[in-house]
C-alpha cells in the first residue's frame, strides 16, 4: 500500500476525530461501573461479598487505563502533522499500537471474567439471600441487606413471600439455621415491612397476610398489599442486564480499537519510511512485512557485503603490491634526469 501526504493526513485527521468518541464511551464505562457498584453492587455485596465490587472496579480500572492510552495516541497523532525535525513520533506511534493491543487483551479478559462470574454469582445469590433471611432478627447487616434488596427490586422473599411464613424474623434473640427451611415449620403469616407494595392505595397488611380483615376490608384472595415476586430472579436478571450492557459497550470499543491499530500501523510505517509534512512524497505503508520484502532486503545486504569485500581486497592488493615501474612513452630522457636530480638531495 502506498500513501501520499494527503491520504496520510486524511487518515490522521479521521482518527483524531473518532478518538474523542471512544474516550467518551470509556468515561461512560467508568461512571456506570461506579453507579452499579454503589447501588446494585452494594446490595449484591451484602448478600454475597465481595462479588458486588469486583467486576465494577475491574471495569473502571481498565477503562481509566484505556483513556490514558487514547489521550497519548491523540497527542502522538497531533505531533505527526508537525515537521519531523522538531517532533519525531516514530517510536510514539509504535508504542501506541502495542498499548492498544494490550488494552484489547485486558478488555477481552474482563469480558471473559464477567461471563464466568455471572454463572458463579447465580449460585451465591441463592445461598446468600437464604442466609440473610435466616439471620434477619439477630444480625443487623443481614436485616439491612434484605430490606434494601426488597425495597429496591420490589420483591419479597427469595422465591416468593410465603418463605417468610416459616422464618421467625420478628422474634428478637431466637436463633435459626438453614435446616429450619427444609423442615418447613410454619411460624406465622407475617412478612417484613420492606415487602409492602407501593402500588396500592390502601394500608399495607404485612401481619396476618392470609387472614381476612374487616377493618380495612382486606381480602388476600382478591388483592395483596405486598410484593408477590421473589428477589432471586430479579437480582440475577439485573446483574445479567448490567453484564450484557457492559459487554456490548466493551465489544464496540474493542472493534474501534482494532480499526485504530490498523490505521495507526499504516501511518507508522509510512512515517518511518520518510513521509511527513516536510517530505510530501509517496511512501510505502504496510501492516505486516511479507516474505518477499524480507528476501529483497536480504539480497540487498548480500550485494553490499560482496561489494565491501571487493573493495577491501582491492585496497589490500594496492597496499601489498610491489612497485613496478612502467615504461613511459610520453616523457623524455631529460625529464627522467631532472627528476633524479631533484630526488638526489633527499637520499643524500
Amino acid at each position: 500500500m502506498f500513501l501520499t501526504w494527503s491520504s496520510f493526513n486524511n487518515i490522521r485527521m479521521l482518527l483524531m476525530a473518532c478518538m474523542p468518541v471512544v474516550i467518551f464511551y470509556l468515561i461512560w464505562l467508568v461512571n456506570t461501573s461506579e453507579e452499579i457498584r454503589s447501588e446494585e453492587g452494594t446490595l449484591l455485596d451484602l448478600v454475597c461479598w465481595p462479588d458486588g465490587n469486583a467486576i465494577p472496579v475491574i471495569i473502571a480500572c481498565g477503562s481509566i487505563v484505556a483513556v490514558v492510552i487514547e489521550l497519548y495516541g491523540l497527542y502522538q497523532l497531533f505531533k505527526a502533522g508537525l515537521p519531523k525535525r522538531e517532533y519525531n513520533v516514530t517510536n510514539g506511534l509504535y508504542y501506541y499500537v502495542w498499548a492498544l493491543i494490550i488494552i484489547i487483551i485486558i478488555f477481552l479478559a474482563i469480558m471473559f471474567y464477567s461471563g464466568l462470574q455471572s454463572t458463579i454469582i447465580r449460585a451465591k445469590i441463592k445461598g446468600g439471600i437464604t442466609k440473610a433471611m435466616l439471620r434477619y432478627s439477630t444480625h443487623l447487616p443481614s436485616k439491612v441487606a434484605v430490606d434494601r434488596l426488597q425495597s429496591r427490586f420490589h420483591c419479597c422473599g427469595r422465591v416468593n413471600y410465603q418463605e417468610w411464613f416459616f422464618i421467625p424474623w420478628y422474634t428478637a434473640g431466637q436463633s435459626t439455621d438453614v435446616s429450619s427451611l427444609s423442615v418447613r415449620k410454619f411460624v406465622a403469616d407475617n412478612v417484613p415491612y420492606s415487602c409492602c407494595s407501593m402500588n396500592v392505595m390502601w394500608p399495607c397488611i404485612h401481619h396476618g397476610v392470609m387472614q381476612i380483615g374487616t377493618i380495612y376490608k382486606y381480602d388476600p384472595l382478591q388483592h395483596l398489599t405486598i410484593w408477590e415476586d421473589g428477589c432471586e430472579e430479579k437480582l440475577i436478571g439485573e446483574m445479567m442486564s448490567v453484564s450484557w450492557r457492559f459487554n456490548s459497550v466493551m465489544s464496540l470499543i474493542i472493534i474501534a480499537m482494532i480499526l485504530q491499530i490498523i490505521a495507526v500501523r499504516y501511518l507508522h510505517t509510512a512515517y518511518k519510511n520518510g513521509l511527513h509534512v516536510g517530505n510530501q512524497i509517496t511512501c510505502e505503508a504496510y501492516l505486516l512485512r511479507s516474505n518477499t520484502d524480507t528476501k529483497v532486503v536480504a539480497g540487498t545486504k548480500k550485494k553490499v557485503y560482496k561489494r565491501r569485500r571487493f573493495r577491501q581486497a582491492r585496497t589490500l592488493q594496492w597496499v601489498t603490491a610491489t612497485y613496478r615501474p612502467k615504461r613511459c612513452t610520453t616523457s623524455s630522457e631529460s625529464d627522467f634526469n631532472s627528476s633524479d636530480e631533484l630526488l638526489k638531495p633527499i637520499y643524500e
